[in-house]
């Protein structure tokens, strides 16, 4: 059964720089946009390359300008979603992609991100209530030592935590974006490690859901694709597979 989430395609459309409506399901689109060429806002790295490939067929490929037709040669007859993983194909198109930013005067990519990409909605949304899960506002508050503690989320985003005892000691919260931040949650979620495996991590994350949920926004949740955990906690939530994305991450700021 395939759903439909119509502000998560529209802030991805204006992030890849393609309107994904008109992207024509079975092959790859490949685009050129100087969006490649300069980190978001909000962001501390460049994406400088950027493949969408979603679960019905459509797959954007967003590049740098004039470095297009070289990538369309590399992806030549590629028609299967789980090639953005393939190491030996990440790193030929790294090259191209190197070339390009050095032709920009950027440095080169340092990073290459594989994810899994999960979408979620009022429709979908499971609520679990484990622990004493609350919404997050003051980044004072104490939080076990190992967790990720993202204070510009608490304090300019939504982020609902789960505490044990007076201590938080799980997380979900939504990464500050310039586009559509009200509309669509990008979601990240961290647990201590001595409190995983108590349902702590899908009570924050569905919290955070609901959070969106009630103003008819929707959630995208994304995760390496090795971490069978996070990919657990995503559905059992209610998220539905979105797509699988292929990201070369370069330094943002113009130093390597």
């Amino acid at each position: 059964m395939r759903y439909n989430f119509p502000l998560i395609n529209q802030q991805l459309s204006i992030r890849l720089d393609c309107d994904l409506a008109a992207v024509t399901p079975g092959k790859v689109t490949v685009v050129e946009t100087p969006r490649r060429l300069a980190a978001e806002e909000h962001f501390s790295y460049v994406r400088a390359l950027w493949w969408m490939w979603l679960a019905d067929g459509r797959s954007v490929l967003s590049v740098p300008p004039g470095v297009g037709p070289e990538i369309a040669a590399l992806i030549a007859g590629i028609d299967d979603p789980h090639c953005v993983h393939d190491p030996a194909l990440a790193m030929a198109l790294r090259g191209a992609i190197d070339r390009a930013l050095g032709k920009a005067g950027l440095p080169g990519t340092h990073q290459v991100f594989t994810d899994y990409s999960f979408a979620c909605n009022a429709d979908l949304l499971r609520r679990y209530s484990g622990g004493d899960c609350r919404r997050l506002t003051n980044a004072m508050l104490p939080h076990a030592d190992d967790l990720w503690w993202p204070v510009p989320c608490i304090n300019d985003s939504i982020a609902y935590g789960v505490l044990v005892g007076d201590v938080v000691s799980a997380i979900a919260y939504a990464h500050r974006t310039a586009i559509m931040p009200g509309q669509v949650v990008d979601v990240a979620v961290c647990t201590a490690e001595a409190h995983r495996r108590r349902g702590y991590a899908r009570t924050a994350v569905s919290a955070l859901v609901a959070h969106a949920a009630c103003t008819g926004g929707e959630a995208r949740y994304t995760c390496d694709v090795d971490n069978l955990a996070s990919i657990a906690t995503a559905r059992s939530v209610g998220f539905v597979e979105y797509g699988v994305s292929l990201s070369l991450l370069a330094p943002a700021g113009g130093s390597g």
